[in-house]
């Protein structure tokens, strides 16, 4: 199925408005941890909702069914932290099936915006992970990635205001770190004094 450049830029934007609508990463707690979504293999498999049929009308239901059963859940608790990102991701498929495309484009789209925003979260956690304690790096690595994927689909004036919301999701991970027990030595005790 070919997809225009046009299409293609209003992908790649989607894919980054979706990924800061995301529960911000787990920061790490130690040196060997990284930054990760929690719910990470959930919207992995989203993508076998879709080819659960052979008709693409049918996969489409399918998936959105599957994508409004399976987000809530994804999160421990009250479930709320997935809802603003399926509430968007589900306003965008309906954004591409309100259009005039073929059943089987519309899936193409779908297919293309949930895998670009699963390369996102893996890339940018990789980026977070690898500059963990110096935001100037982590900017700057977003602002260079972000530059040459969307300088060719024509969206290369966009990347400021992503690199900027990127970096308060960011942000949001960083505060909700817990601090790190501080180690206490233990107290010297000698013998026979008081």
């Amino acid at each position: 199925m070919d997809i225009s450049k046009d299409e293609l830029k209003e992908i790649a934007l989607s894919s980054y408005e979706l990924l800061v609508k995301l529960p911000a990463p787990k920061a790490p707690e130690s040196e060997r941890d990284k930054y990760e979504i929690t719910s990470r293999s959930k919207l992995k498999t989203l993508p076998e909702a879709l080819r659960e049929n052979e008709d693409s009308a049918a996969s489409i239901t399918h998936f959105v069914k599957h994508l409004s059963y399976s987000l809530p859940r994804a999160e421990s608790g009250d479930g709320k932290g997935m809802l603003s990102f399926m509430y968007l991701l589900l306003e965008k498929i309906k954004a591409y099936h309100d259009k005039d495309d073929t059943a089987d484009k519309k899936v193409s789209k779908i297919k293309y915006l949930v895998g670009y925003t699963n390369w996102n979260i893996d890339a940018v956690c990789s980026i977070f992970t690898a500059h963990r304690d110096d935001n100037e790096q982590v900017k700057k690595r977003l602002e260079v990635m972000l530059s040459a994927e969307l300088g060719v689909v024509g969206a290369g004036d966009n990347v400021d205001k992503i690199v900027s919301n990127i970096m308060g999701w960011k942000k949001k991970s960083d505060e909700k770190q817990q601090p790190r027990p501080q180690y206490k030595q233990p107290q010297k005790f000698q013998r026979g004094r008081y």
